[in-house]
Parts: C-alpha cells; structure tokens; sequence
C-alpha cells in the first residue's frame, strides 16, 4: 500500500515533535540514554567505580592499577616502601602521577599526529636499556622489576623506552624558544653577578688526617703532634707520614694531596685557616672532624674573568632558571588545549587507600 506525501510528512513529524519533546522537555528516555553516555553523569561515575576507572584521556583510559604502578615506582625511586608511606602522601603521590600520566597521553598524541617529530634511534633506545639494566644486578632482577610493573616482555620495555625519549625529545623542542637567552639577559646578568662569577681564590693543598670520631680524642692529638714533629725534624717525609698515618683513604695514595681547594666550597673551620697558612709551611691544625697536618704549596689570587668568558655559563644558568616555569606552562597549554577530552574520576581517586 502506497502512503500519500501528506501521511509521510505527518509521521515525519510526529517523530521530530517526539524527539524534541523528549529532549528537551519532559527528558524522557531517550535524553536519559543520552546523558547516563555523559563521562561525568551518575551513571559513568558508577561504572568508573565498577572498572576502577580513575581518568579518560583523548578516549583513552587510565585504571587503578596503572596509577598504583607509577606511584610505587616514585616512591620506590625516592628510596621508600610504598607499604611505609602515610595514607596522605599516598594521596599526594598518586595526584602527581595521575598528572604526568595524563600529561604523557596528551604529549604522545601530538607526537603521533605530528609527522615532523623526532623519533628515538635504536642506538638511543639501546643506550637507554644499558642504563635501566645497570640498576639491577642481573637481567633476571630486570625482569622481575619488570613483571611486578605490568610489562610482560623486553620488546614492551623498549617500546616505552622509546615513547619516553621521543616524549623528551618533542618538550625539549618546544621549550627551546621559550628558555632561549638574549644577549641584553646575558650582558645584565654579567653585570650583576661580575664579582661572583670572577676566578675564586685558591689554594693547592696537601694534608695528614687524624679523625677523633669514636676515638680518645687526647690520644690523636698527640699522634698528630708527633706525626708534626718527624715532619719538621724530617725523619720522614710528608708522603709517608701520610701514607703510613692518614685517615683520609682518597689522598693518602696521593701523599696526601687534596689539589686545589676552593673555600667556599670546603667546611670553613678547615678553609679559613687554611687560607691564611704561609706557603710550605706545615701547620696543626684542629677542625670538628679532627686533627689535621697542613701544607699549602700554591695560592692563586682571584681574578675577573671577561663577559665572553662568561658567556656560556650565563647562558646555561639563565636557560636552567626559565625551565621549570616554561615546562608548567607547556603542559598547563596542553591540558588546556585538550580540556574537554580530559575527565578525572575524582571519587575513585579519593577512594584509593
């Protein structure tokens, strides 16, 4: 049987006003079916909790145990037993690595879609295995790590391996106009810090530990006074006095040579004084970790050093404080790009132990 134009037009019709009244006025069962599809209606919620669900990405889900994974590893990084750690810093933990994680979503998305990326060299990838093996005593420890980690397989591991490097290779990119340095931060910086950036005072140092920890600190002080007496009356020379006597392992094969020392870079109640020691004149001298024999055998002045020979250790140092901020502000730029694509199942998160 044939239906008129007019029996189709009201059909027609009768399911548009049908749709609309169900839509988007009595939200009838259709619009329910459409919202509890919505990634943070009660209904996704629930089932987040069901599967355990803690965040989707482009699509792409990120479950308990893959976070749990990662914070362990941090913690386990940071040399401590994840069954050690308050329930708090747990919290703590896991929102900063359910951060990276959805970071490294982002990031490797782009890495995928742009053709133009840099990818890693099986030299790189091999280079970077030899290191993560030479953290394990064997390859059997390796693997174990590995399982406990969820990967099943060394291709796996170099898989991520590689997404890894690729990963830092794409934020160093990116970073690169935004640490760059001109010569106006360059010259400003020179002049600010000329003083501190002048070829510090030194001294060429040699000496004879005698260490009083857990030891009768009477009884060093008189095998130090003698060890100064056979050195002055030179019944023996300061090489063997320290090869025989020191309690310092590194320069007692050297004859006790320390090399040059840069005060500020040594325990001021040794540097002091031994700044203001005459050349080859040995000393006794007393600091908190014992008694000490001292010679120093050169000195060297501090002495400025030209902007050009600053330059890039300037620069370095400048590129290094832009870093961290430019590499906040990078990922806040992806997130922000992709912040509808991203949901966090907060009360998953929060009801991991």
């Amino acid at each position: 049987m044939k239906i008129s134009f007019h029996a189709r037009l009201l059909t027609y019709a009768a399911v548009l006003a049908y749709v609309a009244l169900d839509l988007f006025a009595f939200r009838g069962p259709l619009r329910h079916s459409i919202d509890s599809r919505k990634i943070d209606s009660p209904e996704s919620v629930e089932r987040a909790k069901q599967s355990g669900l803690v965040a989707l990405v482009l699509g792409r889900p990120i479950h308990r145990p893959q976070l749990e994974r990662v914070a362990q590893e941090r913690a386990w990084m940071e040399g401590k037993s994840w069954s050690d750690v308050p329930t708090d810093q747990r919290k703590f933990i896991r929102k900063a690595c359910l951060g990276d994680l959805i970071d490294h979503q982002l990031i490797r998305s782009k890495i995928a879609a742009n053709k133009d990326a840099l990818r890693a060299s099986e030299e790189e990838i091999n280079q970077r295995y030899a290191q993560l093996l030479a953290r394990f005593s064997s390859a059997d420890d390796l693997e174990k790590s590995m399982n406990q980690q969820g990967i099943v397989s060394e291709q796996e591991l170099r898989l991520r391996l590689a997404a890894q490097i690729e990963m830092e290779k794409y934020i160093d990119r990116q970073l690169q106009p935004l640490i760059a340095v001109s010569d106006d931060e360059v010259a400003g910086f020179y002049h600010k810090h000329e003083k501190d950036l002048q070829n510090p005072t030194m001294a060429k140092v040699r000496h004879i530990f005698f260490a009083t920890l857990d030891k009768d600190s009477t009884a060093v002080k008189t095998t130090a006074e003698q060890a100064m007496a056979a050195l002055t009356g030179k019944q023996k020379t300061f090489e063997q006095l320290a090869g025989e006597l020191s309690d310092d392992p590194k320069s007692k094969v050297a004859g006790g040579l320390l090399g040059w020392i840069e005060p500020s870079r040594m325990p001021a109640d040794f540097a002091i004084p031994v700044m203001a020691i005459t050349i080859n004149q040995p000393v006794l001298l007393q600091t908190k970790l014992g008694w000490h024999v001292v010679e120093v055998l050169e000195k060297r002045e501090a002495t400025s050093r030209s902007l050009e020979q600053c330059r890039e250790e300037i620069i370095t140092a400048l590129q290094n404080s832009k870093r961290q901020p430019a590499l906040e502000n990078l990922r806040q730029a992806i997130r922000n790009d992709h912040r509808l694509h991203t949901h966090i199942y907060d009360e998953v998160l929060d009801s991991m132990p």
